[in-house]
């Protein structure tokens, strides 16, 4: 049995969508998981990457809604 990474994660002014483990050198790519459900990326993701792709998806739903809140009161 193999031990996991305990990823220190990255990112390049160059790739912003990218987040890089220095100790693995995994590469994960924001913009790849953005259709992924919650519990796909559970399945799929670390927390980190997780947190960047949830971040994301909701940036991405107030900009394409930006009156959801109001309407629903």
């Amino acid at each position: 049995m193999s031990k996991r990474c305990r990823h220190e994660f990255d990112t390049k002014a160059d790739y912003p969508d990218d987040l890089i483990c220095h100790k693995c050198q995994t590469i994960w790519t924001i913009t790849n998981y953005m259709d992924y459900t919650a519990k796909e990326l559970m399945n799929h993701c670390p927390f980190e990457v997780r947190q960047a792709v949830l971040k994301r998806q909701a940036e991405k739903f107030a900009k394409a809604n930006p009156d959801y809140y109001q309407e629903n009161k």
